[in-house]
């Protein structure tokens, strides 16, 4: 079995896997959705005809098989209060978590990449030291507090960018740049303080390899040597850390679209928690589980492209 084949089967295995657990946990607790609903003071033949309507008088089972046929086929269903079509309110929504992980993901990156370097080239001077620890206190601050704090400072005291809300893209371009930027440096400075220690500890690697040293012994400067001969060395672990943190990146989008009272697809699924919306919550999270999978899954496939190496060994195992 080839690289590739063995993921795509892993691939699937855990996406059927994390299917069952999502729509168990939701559907299997305890409690009734229509009860809910209807309220207190509902009659149990009121109660009855709404379970009757919303599909719980049948075995799971059942309902699983058509849940998961629906999300093959793109038919989502409809929302348990609303009767809406889920899958048009999942797409606006997941367009504005989608720009804000990716705009988010780019600062960290900016902020993590140069950072990370400084750091590992002067580790044993107080500047990269002072890094080092800064980026330490950063990862142990929550993103609710720095998208306060800045919200507070840039938005609200300095006036410089919106402190709050969201214009959409087709309305006007500034707008939407405008007020994305704040949230999505708020989920990058989190973020990047994570990756300052993993690019940091990436690059002390290549210091101390060989080929770096004899590209310095020919006369080659530190960062021309460790951009050329460090970085493609490097890069395999970084892919893999930045990979993950792109997943993590949309539970972090939750809290800071509550923050900056952004309509993303976080702050709605908190809202259809609370209403127990249990067919666009298990939407929703089924669509999470999803990417994060996806994206782990073109990480591995990556490694190949990054490093010869492995599709060379791949290939020895097959002869």
């Amino acid at each position: 079995m080839t690289r590739l084949t063995g993921r795509v089967v892993w691939f699937a295995g855990s996406l059927l896997m994390a299917s069952l657990i999502v729509f168990a946990l939701l559907n299997l607790l305890p409690g009734d959705l229509a009860g809910v609903m209807l309220g207190p003071n509902a009659t149990p033949e009121a109660v009855e005809a709404l379970r009757g309507r919303l599909g719980l008088d049948r075995p799971w089972p059942i309902r699983y098989l058509e849940w998961i046929a629906g999300l093959f086929s793109g038919q989502l269903g409809a929302s348990a209060l609303t009767g809406q079509p889920i899958a048009p309110m999942i797409v606006d929504k997941f367009g504005v978590t989608f720009s804000l992980v990716v705009f988010g993901m780019f600062f960290a990156v900016a902020i993590a990449l140069p950072l990370g370097i400084h750091s590992a080239l002067r580790r044993h001077h107080a500047d990269g030291v002072v890094v080092a620890g800064i980026s330490q206190f950063g990862m142990a601050l929550p993103v609710f507090v720095v998208g306060i704090g800045l919200s507070l400072l840039v938005g609200v005291r300095l006036r410089w960018l919106p402190a709050n809300g969201y214009v959409s893209l087709g309305d006007s371009l500034g707008g939407w740049a405008s007020h994305l930027v704040l949230p999505a440096f708020t989920l990058g400075l989190v973020q990047g303080a994570v990756l300052v220690r993993y690019v940091r500890s990436a690059f002390i690697d290549v210091l101390n390899q060989d080929y770096f040293r004899t590209a310095r012994a020919i006369g080659w400067r530190r960062w021309p040597a460790l951009l050329r001969h460090g970085l493609r060395n490097a890069a395999l672990q970084l892919v893999t850390i930045v990979g993950l943190q792109f997943a993590t990146l949309f539970v972090g989008a939750i809290v800071v679209e509550s923050v900056f009272v952004l309509p993303g697809l976080g702050s709605y699924l908190l809202q259809m928690v609370a209403n127990r919306d249990i067919p666009v919550v298990q939407t929703i999270v089924m669509l999470l589980v999803t990417l994060v999978l996806v994206i782990n899954l073109l990480v591995d496939l990556s490694y190949a492209i990054i490093d010869p190496r492995l599709r060379t060994g791949e290939e020895q195992d097959e002869s």
